[in-house]
C-alpha cells in the first residue's frame, strides 16, 4: 500500500553552491510512504505523517545552511558552539559563515541538488518510521513562477526561532504595481538586483578585520557581519557585489518597505506597491510614493 501527502511543507534553506555561492531556496515536499497496514488499517496516520515527518525535516534540512562536505574548495570545521565553513573556488562565489553546528546541514557529496537532499532525508527519516513502513519516498520541488523572482539569504538575530540562523534563505516571486498596474519591467530590475543576494543590516556590520581562518577575507571587498543571538554567535563574510546592505531588519515586512521606497525614489510622483514574498506563498504588502516638485 502507498501514502503520499503533497504540499507537506516547504524548506527554506541556503544551499553552500561552490560556483555561485550561498543561494537561498525554497522547495515544496511531497512525501509517498510505502508499507503494510497497520492495526488501524493505516500505513500511518496522516496525523504522525505531518507532526512527526515534518518534524524531522526541519530538524534535518530546514533554515540553515546546506554543505556538499566532500567538494575539495569546501573547507570546514566543526563543533556544537564553533562551527565554520568556507568556499575558496573563486572570489564571486567566496563565502566564510560561522555558527553553532545546528545552523549547518553537511552532506556527504561534491555538489548539493534537490535529488542529494531528497535521498539524504529518506537515509536519516526512515529509520525513524515504524517498522511497517517499508519505503519512504522524498521529492523536493521548486514553485513554479512564471514572473520575475530572485534568492536571497539573510539572518534575523532577533528571531527566537530558526530564522535567526546567519544564512538560511528563499527564493521569492516579486510583483510591484505602479499606479495599479502591474510593472513587469520594475520586477524584472528588482529581481536581477536581488539574485543570489545576501541581506546584511546595517547595523550588524563588522568593521574590525576578522581572525583565522579568515585572513585572505580583505574587509575592502568583502562585508563582514556577525551577531549574537538566542541560538550562539554568527558570523559571515562575503564579496561587497553580493550583499545589499539594509538600515533595518531583514524581516519580509521591512523588505517590501524596503523595496517599495527604492523603487519609488527612482519613480518619483508614482504610487508605487511592492508584494514581497518570503519562499512560497506568503510575504508582505507595502506601498510607497517619493514626491519630487
Amino acid at each position: 500500500m502507498k501514502l503520499f501527502v503533497n504540499d507537506l511543507t516547504v524548506i527554506d534553506s541556503s544551499v553552500a553552491y561552490v560556483d555561485r555561492g550561498i543561494v537561498g531556496e525554497s522547495w515544496i515536499v511531497d512525501l509517498q510512504l510505502v508499507g503494510n497496514l497497520n492495526d488501524e488499517s493505516m500505513v500511518l496516520d496522516f496525523g504522525l505523517v505531518k507532526k512527526q515527518i515534518k518534524s524531522l525535516i526541519d530538524q534535518l534540512v530546514d533554515h540553515c545552511l546546506i554543505v556538499p562536505s566532500q567538494n575539495p574548495s569546501i573547507s570546514f570545521e566543526k563543533s556544537s558552539t564553533n562551527t565554520w565553513v568556507k568556499n575558496s573556488f573563486n572570489r564571486k562565489a567566496s563565502f566564510y559563515v560561522r555558527g553553532p553546528e545546528q545552523a549547518f546541514c553537511f552532506i556527504d557529496t561534491s555538489c548539493i541538488d534537490v535529488d542529494v537532499i531528497s535521498k539524504y532525508l529518506e537515509r536519516a527519516i526512515h529509520p525513524q518510521l515504524p517498522s511497517n513502513v517499508q519505503e519512504i519516498s522524498i521529492k523536493l520541488r521548486e514553485e513554479q513562477i512564471d514572473e520575475p523572482f530572485y534568492h536571497y539569504s539573510h539572518g534575523l538575530k532577533k528571531h527566537t526561532g530558526n530564522c535567526q540562523r546567519i544564512a538560511h534563505g528563499h527564493r521569492s516571486r516579486i510583483r510591484v504595481f505602479k499606479n495599479g498596474q502591474l510593472d513587469r519591467q520594475l520586477q524584472s530590475y528588482w529581481a536581477e538586483r536581488w539574485q543570489d543576494i545576501y541581506i546584511a543590516t546595517e547595523e550588524d556590520i563588522n568593521l574590525s578585520k576578522p581572525s583565522d581562518p579568515t585572513r585572505e577575507f580583505d574587509l575592502d571587498r568583502n562585508i563582514y557581519t556577525c551577531y549574537e543571538s538566542l541560538q550562539g554567535y554568527f558570523e559571515i563574510i562575503l564579496p561587497r557585489e553580493r550583499v545589499e546592505v539594509v538600515n533595518v531588519d531583514s524581516t519580509v515586512e521591512q523588505l517590501a518597505s524596503y523595496i517599495a521606497a527604492q523603487l519609488a525614489e527612482l519613480n518619483p510622483n508614482q504610487k508605487i506597491e511592492v508584494q514581497a514574498f518570503e519562499g512560497v506563498g506568503k510575504g508582505a504588502i507595502a506601498e510607497a510614493t517619493f514626491i519630487r516638485e
